[in-house]
C-alpha cells in the first residue's frame, strides 16, 4: 500500500487541488524544519518554501511521478536556499565548520516526566558532541527517515563517506551516553516521534 503523500502526489499530478494542499500541510512541517536546519534566516525559509509550492503548482502538468514526493522536496528547498543565499551574496565558502542545527526543546509537553527530561537533556548533550556533517546525517536518516541515496543528493556527500558518517556518529553517542547501538538508534527514533 503506498503512503498517503505518494496517493496524494499522483491525485495532485492529475490536478487534485486537494490532494495539493494536503501535500502542502503535510510535508509544510518538515520543510521549515529542515530549512530552519540549514540557516537561521527565518524569512528566507519561509519564502523558499512559499516558491517551491508556487512553482510545483505552476509546473504541474509537466512534472513526473517522483518516487519520494517529500525528498524530491527536500532537495527543491535546499536548492531554492542555496541559490537565494547565492543571490544575496550571503552564501559563505562551505567548510566542515558549517552548523547544522539539532536544538530541541526540552520542555515540550510530550516529554512529561523528569526521567523523560533527563535522558532528553542528555541525548540533547550528546548530539552536541557530532560533527556538523554527522548531525546533519543523523537529522536526516533518523528524524526525516531518508534513505542513504537520498540523503547523497541533499548533501553532495558519497553515500560510502555518509556510512561512515552515520556510523562515527552512532559510535561517539554510544559512547557518550555509555548504552549498546541498538538502545541509541532506538533513542533517535523516541526523539524523532517526541518531536515530530
Amino acid at each position: 500500500m503506498p503512503n498517503t503523500i505518494d496517493a496524494y502526489w499522483v491525485d495532485f499530478l492529475a490536478g487534485e487541488r486537494s490532494a495539493f494542499e494536503q501535500i502542502y500541510r503535510n510535508l509544510l512541517p518538515h520543510l521549515y524544519e529542515y530549512g530552519m536546519r540549514r540557516t537561521a534566516d527565518e524569512t528566507l525559509v519561509k519564502d523558499a518554501i512559499q516558491d517551491i509550492f508556487v512553482k510545483l503548482w505552476e509546473g504541474r502538468e509537466k512534472l513526473k511521478t517522483v518516487s519520494s514526493p517529500k525528498h524530491y522536496l527536500l532537495v527543491a528547498l535546499k536548492n531554492s536556499l542555496l541559490n537565494a543565499q547565492l543571490r544575496d551574496g550571503k552564501l559563505a565558502p562551505i567548510s566542515e565548520k558549517e552548523e547544522f542545527a539539532l536544538h530541541f526543546n526540552l520542555e515540550s509537553q510530550i516529554i512529561k516526566t523528569e526521567d523523560d527530561r533527563i535522558k532528553a537533556a542528555k541525548l540533547a548533550r550528546a548530539l552536541e558532541q557530532l560533527t556538523p556533517k554527522q548531525r546533519e546525517v543523523i537529522y536526516l536518516r533518523y528524524f526525516e527517515e531518508l534513505s542513504y541515496e537520498e540523503i547523497h543528493v541533499l548533501t553532495n556527500i558519497s553515500v560510502k563517506s555518509l556510512y561512515k558518517l552515520n556510523h562515527r556518529a552512532i559510535e561517539t553517542l554510544k559512547d557518550f551516553l555509555a548504552m549498546p547501538k541498538g538502545d541509541v538508534i532506538l533513542l533517535l527514533s523516541l526523539l524523532r516521534f517526541l518531536f515530530s
